[in-house]
């Protein structure tokens, strides 16, 4: 399999590589906010919500390829 240089790839498949990267960044924020206090639980509900967007925006583009997919966030 070849490997592909995503500074050369169609605009899609640069920004299936960036929500990933987007969604490793707020699990890591989630985790941090993952706090008792209710500022700390707001954060992380907000960040949650940000997650969910860029799991759905992520959803239609790998559909884009023929790709079905149910993405969820692993507990």
């Amino acid at each position: 399999m070849n490997e592909t240089n995503t500074s050369n790839s169609d605009p899609k498949s640069t920004r299936v590589v960036d929500l990933l990267l987007q969604i490793e960044r707020l699990n890591i924020m989630i985790a941090e906010h993952s706090g008792t206090s209710a500022d700390e639980t707001l954060i992380a509900q907000q960040y949650e919500v940000l997650r969910s967007d860029f799991l759905s925006e992520l959803g239609a583009l790998l559909s884009d390829y023929g790709i079905e997919a149910e993405l969820r966030v692993a507990e």
